[in-house]
């Protein structure tokens, strides 16, 4: 592990802070879902890394349908390679935009042991992926996440959320549990941003009676927006997000190379 990966195993195990006294309280399934351009994929490669912090097993299935180019399969050798448990659509269906997915989720949902992440597609089509796991999800205990990015036209106010939120429910058959701010505007993203983002997506947690669990912000503005967060009164923990999904032109991404040795 080099002195990158320890600062980002120090930033994630002050993040989980808040759930480890109960972690034994969180569901098996974790779903986690939210609109083009969210980041929830990134936030599943981050939640399973710092579940993997506290020793928790953890499969992660991949249920996006609807950008199979910028999900988990990207990154399925080198995730394989640290240990995650991954599941996805069965070979020939791998790189289609078509509604397969593995019946491998079923079994993960009955086995003991060990946390499921479910990467979960933001619309109709996505929720309609998880439908077809409903009765087993519900059997299993889940909580299903929506990422919001406060700066995305389709969340951008209550009612973008809402709107979002209950279509995705009505599909899918499940409730979601809670929310995840992760307000960002890329490369140009400020500590004075993910705060104001957070506080948007906090007005919409409040209208719907859902909690708001983090606050996504770049490792390099972390300490600057965790202090601006606290400052404004808002007890919300700043998750240091470490990105994983690099865009085609971009290099240097955790997942898109194989672990050296010792990491």
């Amino acid at each position: 592990m080099n002195d990158s990966d320890r600062e980002l195993f120090r930033q994630l195990m002050h993040s989980f802070q808040s759930i480890t006294s109960t972690l034994e309280k969180w569901p098996k399934a974790v779903a986690v879902t939210g609109a083009l351009g969210s980041g929830k994929t990134e936030w599943v490669l981050n939640l399973a890394l710092g579940l993997e912090a506290l020793g928790e097993a953890v499969t992660i299935a991949d249920l996006d349908i609807i950008n199979p180019y910028f999900c988990i399969r990207q990154v399925t050798e080198a995730l394989g390679a640290r240990g995650f448990h991954i599941i996805m659509p069965p070979e020939n269906a791998r790189w289609s935009d078509m509604t397969v997915v593995s019946p491998k989720i079923s079994s993960a949902l009955a086995s003991d042991g060990g946390r499921l992440l479910l990467d979960i597609g933001g619309d109709a089509e996505g929720a309609l992926a998880l439908k077809q796991f409903e009765p087993d999800i519900k059997r299993a205990g889940y909580l299903l996440i929506l990422v919001v990015n406060a700066f995305r036209p389709q969340t951008s106010s209550v009612d973008g959320v809402r709107s979002m939120l209950r279509k995705m429910e009505g599909i899918c058959g499940l409730r979601v549990g809670a929310l995840i701010s992760n307000s960002h505007l890329m490369e140009q993203t400020t500590a004075s941003d993910c705060a104001d983002g957070l506080e948007k997506v906090i007005e919409a947690g409040a209208e719907l009676g859902l909690p708001v669990l983090y606050a996504g912000v770049p490792r390099g503005i972390a300490d600057e927006t965790a202090s601006m967060v606290a400052s404004r009164g808002i007890d919300v923990p700043c998750w240091p997000l470490a990105r994983y999904m690099m865009l085609p032109w971009e290099e240097g991404a955790m997942w898109s190379r194989p672990p050296a040795a010792g990491e």
